[in-house]
């Protein structure tokens, strides 16, 4: 399995559309702007492919399905500078089953994954929750 076919299944979400950001400036508080538009089209493995090399514009994936259940959610830290360790040891003293990557902006992407679908709004409820935990409930 290539690593655009691992990573499709991880972000699995609304198969009938994606969105793409391209970037086209970056404001004075260091958060990049750009235009986000919604393709609907099914995704494919050339695009998580581009995305993962980073070639052409980015890559978005819609985690709810069509039956409005998720299997991923992701807390969206716009926090400039931010400092990503002081967060992953939050993260870790709260041991919260999350993943950090900084975003193209320097702020923080927290994805939290689970076993099974479940309800979007459970998830946004949890999210609330986990963001607040950690100083980010706004």
């Amino acid at each position: 399995m290539s690593y655009a076919e691992k990573f499709s299944a991880i972000f699995d979400g609304l198969q009938e559309a994606y969105g793409t950001y391209r970037v086209d400036r970056k404001n004075a508080n260091g958060k990049n702007t750009g235009k986000a538009t919604v393709i609907r089209e099914p995704r494919t493995t050339d695009l998580w492919e581009n995305h993962l090399a980073g070639k052409g514009d980015a890559l978005g994936i819609i985690p709810i399905n069509a039956d409005n259940k998720v299997r991923w959610g992701c807390l969206d830290i716009d926090v400039y500078p931010l400092d990503h360790g002081e967060l992953i040891k939050k993260i870790r003293t709260l041991k919260l089953p999350m993943v950090v990557c900084r975003s193209k902006s320097g702020g923080a992407h927290c994805y939290f994954f689970v076993a099974e679908w479940m309800a979007a709004k459970d998830m946004q409820e949890t999210l609330r929750h986990v963001g607040a935990a950690l100083g980010h409930g706004d």
